[in-house]
């Protein structure tokens, strides 16, 4: 089986498991919501780093000193995403955030696109490192970088982060 074949299931429930959760924008439960999320990002970051940690292995097996290296600038930037999810705006059980609950309808409808645009984004970073990866394996146009996975989760971060804008009401819903 293909991995982005395997990724896709994974997907699709987490999918599943954000709805549902999504529920609680709605209710007013918006620590539960927010932590489903702030918990799928943290296990995607982790899925990426158990890959990258065997890509970095066999660069330092075959010698690959580039590599090797750019495999752990990678690995400190998702340190850093996981890092970002772990301590979001709600991201401690006492926190009390002013903007918590009194998301306008629009407002909830922007976030969980965004959220679900996150995602994606996380999605397609993990689909680039399993085409480093499994060579040949994935379908993906184009030569693969460990550069180009690198920008692409560093903007994946940086899409994360706005969603505190959205929270805060600094965006205009």
């Amino acid at each position: 089986m293909e991995p982005s074949t395997l990724a896709l299931p994974v997907l699709i429930n987490g999918v599943r498991a954000l709805a549902t959760a999504y529920d609680g924008y709605e209710k007013g439960k918006f620590l539960k919501s927010d932590q489903a999320v702030r918990g799928e990002i943290r296990r995607r970051t982790d899925m990426m780093r158990g890959h990258l940690e065997r890509i970095q292995s066999r660069a330092h097996q075959e010698g690959d000193r580039k590599l090797r290296n750019e495999c752990e600038e990678v690995l400190v930037t998702l340190q850093g995403v996981s890092d970002d999810a772990q301590m979001a705006v709600t991201g401690s059980p006492t926190s009390i955030h002013d903007g918590a609950g009194k998301l306008s309808r629009k407002g909830q409808k922007k976030i969980v696109e965004h959220d679900l645009k996150t995602l994606n984004m996380m999605v397609d970073c993990t689909r680039l490192i399993n085409a480093i990866l499994s060579p040949g394996e994935v379908e993906i146009e184009g030569e693969i970088s460990m550069n180009m996975v690198h920008d692409k989760i560093a903007r994946a971060r940086n899409h994360f982060l706005e969603r505190n804008m959205y929270i805060d009401g600094l965006v205009k819903r």
